[in-house]
């Protein structure tokens, strides 16, 4: 009889999540435990990469990709941490506080995904790929900009009205390729895209404070 049946289920507590590209470049760290603990939890995170890299040879075939809930990892401290790659190589580690109790692979894996889908949202934006020499002005309604549809949104983050010539004028951006703007890879993800995400920031902190385990 498997005893770990017999365990009481309790809340999850979150403590770190890191998101890495497929070449293990850091996108993104977080601490759900406080600012305070964001650096410990980055070397933490680091600590792991050697792991899942192990795991995805072990895991994989020529014929067949690695799984990308990659499991347990390791535990270190008061914590375990839990490894998985999308199937573009973006690669997330995510980091429990240890209790004395089964904690379901169903459960990580869910949060892995909803991780995941914060991702697509905030990177899934044409108007990131722009160039940051890029001005247009702000707009209440969608208009075209040599050629550009900007929404009102995409223009405010783009440029400050301070720094556009006055509304008579016309604005004259250099030519840029536009040909990767709605195919951005992995690879061309940049942290700021994540840092400066309200949805996915907003995302990030409501599944902490969801799963904070009871402690809030």
């Amino acid at each position: 009889m498997d005893t770990r049946a017999s365990l009481p289920l309790v809340p999850l507590h979150l403590t770190s999540l890191a998101i890495l590209t497929p070449t293990n470049a850091p996108l993104y760290v977080h601490s759900f435990t406080g600012r305070e603990d964001e650096l410990r939890h980055y070397h933490l995170a680091h600590a792991a990469i050697d792991v899942m890299e192990e795991r995805i040879v072990m895991t994989s075939t020529p014929t067949k990709p690695a799984d990308s809930y990659l499991g347990l990892l390791f535990c270190m401290e008061d914590m375990a941490f839990y490894g998985f790659q999308t199937t573009t190589k973006l690669r997330m580690i995510l980091s429990v506080a240890l209790v004395d109790a089964m904690i379901k692979d169903g459960d990580i894996i869910s949060i892995f995904r909803a991780v995941h889908h914060l991702i697509m949202t905030a990177v899934n934006n044409p108007f990131l790929s722009l160039p940051s020499s890029f001005k247009a002005r702000p707009a209440s309604r969608t208009e075209s900009v040599h050629g550009q549809l900007l929404g009102s949104a995409a223009a405010t983050q783009q440029a400050s009205t301070d720094e556009l010539p006055p509304r008579n004028e016309k604005i004259i951006n250099a030519p840029f390729t536009s040909e990767k703007i709605f195919a951005a890879g992995p690879e061309d993800i940049q942290e700021d895209w994540l840092r400066n995400s309200r949805r996915f920031q907003l995302g990030i902190r409501r599944l902490g404070d969801l799963l904070s385990g009871g402690r809030n």
